[in-house]
């Protein structure tokens, strides 16, 4: 076991793209940082101004930054499964499940009984794990290092999510609410039109039934905290036992693919399905007649089957849809109750685990109630 916390070899690199008109040459760029290995990343405009020497006609202009690593806590291990595993309250399969342990998350391991169950700790969840479903030691702390992703956590109540770089024009994606974390692509852009030098982050969205490619989208950097995180485990929370059997078994049915990979076009629980296939696979395994369920998010919620409900009276197995701006559907996932949905979020994310309020939700459908 390590006695102290390392830094892994990992590289943050933080593209400064530099918008611009048709035309318009382009000055070079110079980034300066502030931030330790887990901060966000600042870009000071009187260094730019100041740094106006080179003249180029190239439509972006990068500059690397590199960080000074990711802090890896001792006993650091890695979730070794193909898809999640269980978290108990104890160490034996007779103690009650309190957690889900995705493919690729992270833990940090307290003990380990000699009977090969380890005590860990990971987000917000402390439980046991057998010790055959992760990787410990060196292998642990590689795999930490290679899992290292570069995110933006929103801190406002709500951010604007725009198609670019820019407040000038109407160019809202969607809203994303506090605590969200979003995967960053580029951590500083900056629009050489905007007069008030605003930075933005570059981030992979949500991709909807109809887009096959990653979307991405920009956030205004002062809304965000940027820095290195990882997956980590799902707290479960206990089904109200008044909520009827086939929610129930929903819920639980849908839990059992978390990590399941994004496959666009897809409906497989094995190989993978989009957003709208994974909600019609889960109620096929549940025994729920979808012949009457739309393929799509967008006709699932334009639907005239099913009953359209508040958060307030949503029951777990309700479908939550999502969408932009206008309030056109393009996002939908299962409601598990306690405000929390389960969807297959894009490629990037594969089947997650979220605030019911992660987006800003443009429908809930009973479906459930009036299909089965």
């Amino acid at each position: 076991m390590r006695k102290s916390v390392k830094k892994a070899a990992v590289v943050a690199v933080a593209s400064v793209l530099v918008a611009t008109t048709p035309l318009m040459s382009l000055q070079a760029a110079t980034a300066t940082s502030d931030f330790g290995a887990l901060g966000g990343f600042s870009y000071k405009f009187e260094k730019y101004l100041d740094s106006q020497t080179e003249e180029t006609t190239e439509s972006e202009e990068s500059t690397m930054l590199l960080s000074d690593g990711v802090e890896i806590p001792e006993n650091v291990a890695v979730a070794n499964v193909v898809e999640s595993c269980n978290i108990r309250e104890g160490a034996g399969t007779n103690y009650n499940i309190i957690g889900l342990f995705p493919k690729n998350a992270y833990c940090v391991v307290k003990s380990v009984t000699e009977d090969g169950w380890a005590q860990i700790e990971s987000g917000d969840v402390k439980g046991y794990i057998k010790t055959d479903y992760l990787f410990m030691g060196e292998e642990g702390y590689q795999k930490a290092c290679e899992l290292a992703k570069l995110t933006a956590t929103v801190t406002a109540g709500s951010v604007n999510v725009r198609t670019a770089p820019t407040t000038e024009e109407d160019n809202v994606i969607m809203e994303v609410n506090r605590g969200e974390e979003l995967e960053v692509v580029a951590e500083a852009v900056l629009n050489k039109n905007d007069p008030q030098a605003q930075l933005w982050v570059k981030v992979v969205l949500d991709s909807s039934d109809v887009v096959e490619e990653d979307a991405y989208g920009y956030v205004t950097s002062q809304y965000v905290k940027v820095g290195y995180n990882w997956k980590t485990a799902v707290k479960i929370d206990p089904i109200d036992a008044s909520v009827s059997a086939i929610r129930q078994k929903v819920v639980t049915e849908a839990r059992k693919y978390l990590g399941l990979k994004y496959v666009w076009g897809g409906t497989s629980l094995k190989t993978g399905a989009d957003c709208s296939g994974f909600c019609i696979a889960i109620y096929k395994a549940c025994g729920i007649n979808t012949k009457k369920l739309p393929r799509t998010s967008y006709n699932m919620a334009a639907s005239a089957n099913g009953k359209t409900v508040s958060l307030a009276n949503a029951k777990p197995g309700d479908l939550v849809f999502y969408g932009d701006s206008a309030g056109n559907v393009n996002h939908v996932g299962i409601y598990l109750g306690n405000n929390k949905v389960i969807h297959e979020r894009g490629r990037k994310y594969g089947c997650v685990i979220t605030s019911v309020s992660y987006r800003k939700i443009i429908k809930i459908k009973n479906f459930i109630d009036y299909i089965y």
